[in-house]
């Protein structure tokens, strides 16, 4: 069940999760070195979309503050603002038992970077999210279990020598032997 979602919570193509991807034609876009189209406006500072989203979110949070009241954005919190699971001391429990059994020292940012990407993943994907806040234990289980799994990809990335070391089963976050 673990391998099935554990690059990042979706289930594979073949259980019928997923839609096909269409993709689209880049023949008519922009490329950096031609300017603009002369069918375009140039580009004004207050005029793009990105502009008027956040002047939009600033007079929101002040009517907010006004009000006497904290604003909350509309996206999902981080972690231990859901639920009682604290991303980064499990990071550091994950980081530390490979080290241990490595035997090799891992850089302290590492466990950031894993907690870091825990709640990026948990703002982003609903059936993560959904994992996480199950009961207590069954969270923190996922969470290692997929800590576990980045680890793996972090170490295959920077240190493959010690990726090599670690038993396959540890990339789909089962315990060490």
């Amino acid at each position: 069940m673990i391998t099935d979602e554990m690059i990042h919570g979706s289930l594979p193509l073949s259980a019928g999760s997923r839609q096909q991807r269409r993709f689209c034609s880049i023949r008519r876009a922009r490329r950096p070195h031609q300017g603009p189209s002369p069918l375009q406006p140039p580009a004004q500072q207050g005029w793009g979309e990105w502009d008027a989203s956040a002047r939009q979110f600033e007079e929101i949070k002040g009517r907010c503050h006004e009000a006497g009241e904290t604003y909350r954005p509309p996206w999902p919190a981080r972690i231990e603002d859901d639920t009682p699971i604290v991303p980064r001391a499990l990071a550091e429990q994950v980081c530390e038992e490979a080290s241990v059994w490595l035997g090799e020292p891992f850089p302290r940012a590492w466990a950031a970077e894993l907690a870091e990407r825990a709640n990026v993943v948990y703002q982003h994907n609903a059936r993560f999210r959904q994992l996480l806040r199950k009961r207590e234990d069954a969270g923190i289980y996922w969470l290692v279990a997929f800590m576990r799994h980045w680890l793996c990809g972090l170490l295959a990335s920077r240190r493959p020598d010690l990726r090599e070391r670690l038993p396959g089963a540890y990339a789909i976050g089962q315990d060490l032997p």
